[in-house]
């Protein structure tokens, strides 16, 4: 299990050509933790960014990710659920306990690729808190995103 911003800007590569289709941008995945797939920022000039379903990914390494075919990358608009950064994004967001305590600011996921899940979610309380008490780990459980903060239905 890895999170999700130690992948993000790895090149993607297509297995049958070994060409370099793009770079990881962000994560798409459910409220209830199943990663959906990812979003592919492409090469070139005029750079777009389309969808990789996670079923499209052939291998997560610490230097690339291999999909067999880029045809597997889509344009078309995103699944229903939520990203980090893209549309839908929600880092950056307050996480609340349904009982009302403040956890603080979703920074990361951690995820696992070969099983699609997310395993749990990075909080932060600030620079200053981070390098004093270290940023907490939440394990995943389900959420709910409003317009205002994040509420998550148990306690850390």
């Amino acid at each position: 299990m890895r999170t999700f911003s130690h992948m993000k800007g790895l090149p993607v590569y297509e297995q049958k050509t070994g060409k370099n289709v793009g770079k990881i941008s962000d994560i798409c995945f459910t409220n209830t933790g199943k990663v959906q797939g990812f979003i592919v920022e492409s090469k070139g000039w005029f750079a777009r960014h389309r969808y990789l379903p996670l079923h499209g990914v052939q291998a997560f390494g610490s230097d690339g990710v291999i999909v067999y075919d880029d045809a597997l990358l889509r344009s078309s608009s995103l699944p229903a659920g939520y990203s980090l950064y893209s549309e839908r994004g929600i880092a950056g967001k307050p996480v609340i306990t349904a009982d009302g305590q403040k956890l603080g600011l979703l920074e990361d996921v951690y995820f696992h690729g070969q099983l699609g899940i997310i395993g749990g979610y990075e909080i932060t309380e600030g620079f200053f808190a981070d390098l004093t008490e270290g940023k907490k780990r939440m394990d995943a459980v389900p959420f709910t995103v409003g317009e205002e903060a994040i509420i998550v239905n148990t306690m850390m």
